[in-house]
């Protein structure tokens, strides 16, 4: 089955997708699993998780957080923890409850945690096909896995419905999210899709510096 394991709902200040919709788009589009990772916040996985089975939707709560390095995803993690930590920090505190932490697009410039804190901090996978970060970072997201055999996985990054299962993370079938991540954690997920080529990557950047700009010079 398919899994997009980096999604945002309308608990992302910048993201048009209401979390229950989300779960229908997804199985109207074949997908069987999804990981909504909103930035700093856990409502938007929260609305979604009292309708996933409903919907025959395997569902993976967790949130982006905004690390002092850059943006690390949390799997398996249904409380807030506080931005602005430190990358080592975060990472601990995932672990401290049971999550899992993911290098989310680790060579986006302005939000990736770049390679040092990937090699540096205990992260337990690295996203290597994110569809807003340009082919060639997500290429150098899968050599970093690679070198420290770190598992993989795979996120749209979608803040509109039109973005949806633009990347994922192909796994085979599974009961419900334990299994999944078990899967993961196992190596046993194969990335699909793509990122952004040149003009898309132009494109996103010139949008990524307006948003910056408009938060007043703030990452996200």
């Amino acid at each position: 089955m398919r899994a997009d394991l980096h999604m945002h709902s309308t608990a992302s200040p910048d993201a048009h997708i209401d979390p229950v919709e989300m779960l229908g788009i997804m199985k109207a589009k074949g997908f069987g699993a999804v990981a909504i990772l909103d930035h700093n916040s856990t409502k938007g996985s929260l609305a979604a998780s009292l309708r996933a089975k409903e919907i025959g939707i395997t569902l993976v709560r967790g949130l982006e957080i905004s690390s002092e390095a850059g943006h690390i995803g949390a799997l398996r993690v249904e409380e807030e923890i506080p931005r602005g930590l430190s990358a080592e920090e975060t990472v601990d505190r995932i672990h401290s409850v049971g999550g899992l932490a993911v290098a989310l697009h680790p060579y986006r410039i302005g939000s990736g945690v770049g390679e040092s804190a990937v090699r540096r901090c205990k992260f337990d996978a690295v996203e290597v096909v994110n569809g807003f970060t340009s082919n060639g970072r997500n290429r150098k997201a899968q050599w970093l896995a690679d070198s420290l055999k770190l598992p993989y996985t795979a996120g749209s990054d979608a803040h509109f419905e039109t973005e949806v299962g633009m990347a994922y993370l192909e796994i085979d079938d599974c009961a419900d999210a334990e299994e999944l991540l078990r899967f993961i954690v196992a190596g046993k997920g194969r990335p699909g899709g793509s990122g952004l080529g040149l003009a898309g990557s132009m494109k996103g950047a010139g949008s990524l510096m307006v948003e910056w700009i408009g938060r007043g010079f703030k990452r996200m």
